[in-house]
């Protein structure tokens, strides 16, 4: 099987090319063909599926593989590359009814293409990327709470990165704990996993500890850390109902056997935090809001237990060459943090 990042030199059996007389009387002829002005090249009407469809063959050696790599069927893809064979007047492949193998042409013209084709995706990214900053603002979304030190650093870097592109940034509360990105409304969110969409990106940002929040005076508010099992049977105070595990994650729900003993909801950290000074129930939230939210008659208790819970930059993978520069700045930032906190 021929690998992509074969190189030129070890084409054929591990022969070195300069060593070979044939193929370099063959690039020879090639280059002095293309450059002509009515040469090989200038008129061919060879596409980009001839062209992977012949990739495909010459890295599997089986036009089955190929043909189900590729999503097609199998006297497609044969038809395709005999087709760029007439088109180039050349036998890439060697059949027989048990085996295909590459000719020298062949070797020679999957190397050669492997490049081009890796620039073509690169410049189609690059245009993708230098189209986006020059479009519309990026709109980032951020759950009510998550990375609560991250995320004026990230937008604030990527502020100075990229002054030229507008960057607003939108604030959800718990009932939607995917930040805008289930609508589609943003280009890239700060969330709290789990959130529940398949097929989005997500970069871990960092990870910080959960904790019980208490109403001062509650039997377990004096305690240095508390366990799950010291929580369960305690009223709790609940996100809005939402698709997903993340309200589940926040209610403990997979340390449970039955239903949270819920006695209320709330949809911001103030009503969450107001409804647990006034003694209706206990909540579970993250490290920061002790710093970012701490109020008196609440107390914030470490759950000595359980994993700590993460904060992370998540987006559609049709986003990727809109936020990329997003992501990388997104990347820094999370490693000049150190990847965790432990109240922030």
């Amino acid at each position: 099987m021929l690998r992509r990042d074969d190189a030129l030199v070890t084409l054929g059996a591990a022969r070195p090319l300069h060593n070979d007389e044939r193929l370099s009387r063959l690039f020879a002829k090639a280059e002095q063909s293309a450059r002509g002005p009515g040469g090989l090249i200038a008129n061919l009407n060879i596409t980009l599926r001839q062209l992977r469809a012949f990739l495909a063959v010459a890295e599997e050696l089986s036009f089955s593989r190929a043909a189900e790599r590729l999503v097609v069927s199998t006297p497609w893809i044969s038809e395709t590359v005999k087709e760029l064979e007439r088109q180039l007047k050349l036998t890439l492949f060697e059949r027989t009814t048990r085996s295909v193998e590459l000719t020298d042409a062949g070797r020679v013209f999957a190397s050669l293409l492997t490049h081009v084709l890796d620039d073509l995706d690169d410049a189609v990214r690059v245009a993708q990327r230098m189209a986006a900053r020059s479009g519309r603002p990026l709109t980032l979304g951020y759950v009510i709470g998550a990375g609560l030190e991250l995320m004026p650093r990230l937008v604030r870097t990527y502020l100075e990165r990229r002054p030229d592109q507008a960057l607003q940034s939108v604030e959800y509360d718990f009932a939607d704990p995917t930040a805008g990105l289930r609508g589609h409304d943003v280009d890239a969110a700060i969330v709290r996993p789990p959130v529940g969409l398949a097929g989005i990106v997500t970069l871990e940002l960092t990870t910080e500890p959960r904790v019980a929040c208490l109403p001062e005076g509650h039997r377990l508010a004096r305690r240095e850390s508390v366990s799950v099992s010291d929580l369960l049977l305690e009223p709790i105070i609940a996100a809005p109902p939402s698709p997903g595990p993340w309200r589940g994650y926040w209610l403990l729900d997979e340390y449970r056997t039955g239903p949270a003993p819920i006695v209320a909801e709330a949809r911001t950290r103030d009503a969450e935090l107001h409804m647990v000074a006034r003694g209706d129930g206990i909540s579970i939230t993250s490290a920061g809001a002790g710093r970012y939210y701490a109020r008196p008659g609440v107390v914030f208790v470490p759950i000595s237990d359980i994993p700590r819970c993460s904060v992370a930059l998540a987006w559609w993978p049709e986003s990727s060459a809109a936020v990329a520069d997003l992501v990388e700045t997104a990347r820094a930032v999370a490693h000049a943090v150190g990847g965790t906190e432990d109240g922030g």
